[in-house]
């Protein structure tokens, strides 16, 4: 988790660290947004930071992520995330620009999303019933919808 934070400019380092320090195995999400509060997602409940993102903070934390090479991520920009180390990903909102029914560019990034990356150990305990076939020692054929969080 401390990798992450790597990413942020270290006034918000500092913001973000000091609110996580003792819940480091529960944070899910680091959601900031141009001109809001950050708000921290944890495994059960929301934290919101009175602190106001500036424009300059969202560019130069998309700066960090993109190792000072926003050109060399442009495609996985223009998809709407970036995968940083340790498998997180960071969602990207921002003005689109589109061509032939495509995006092909983000400008204008006004939020920036981090998704925890982690085993979530026994989530899916409550399911094994439904796509285990014990009978025949097998899997049933299996798709698995859900929104995004649920347990």
């Amino acid at each position: 988790m401390g990798s992450i934070l790597n990413y942020f400019p270290d006034k918000l380092q500092k913001k973000i660290a000091e609110e996580i320090l003792d819940k480091m195995e529960e944070i899910e999400e680091i959601r900031i947004r141009v001109n809001r509060p950050i708000i921290l997602k944890f495994n059960e409940s929301e934290k919101i930071i009175k602190y106001s993102i500036s424009p300059e903070e969202i560019l130069t934390t998309l700066q960090l992520i993109c190792e000072n090479s926003i050109y060399s991520y442009q495609n996985q920009i223009s998809e709407g995330f970036i995968t940083i180390q340790g498998g997180h990903r960071v969602g990207i909102s921002g003005s689109c620009v589109i061509e032939n029914g495509k995006v092909i560019n983000i400008n204008y990034v006004y939020s920036l999303n981090f998704r925890i990356a982690k085993e979530v150990i026994g989530a899916g305990n409550n399911i094994l019933k439904y796509i285990l076939n014990v009978e025949e020692n097998s899997i049933f054929n299996t798709l698995i919808v859900s929104a995004p969080g649920s347990r």
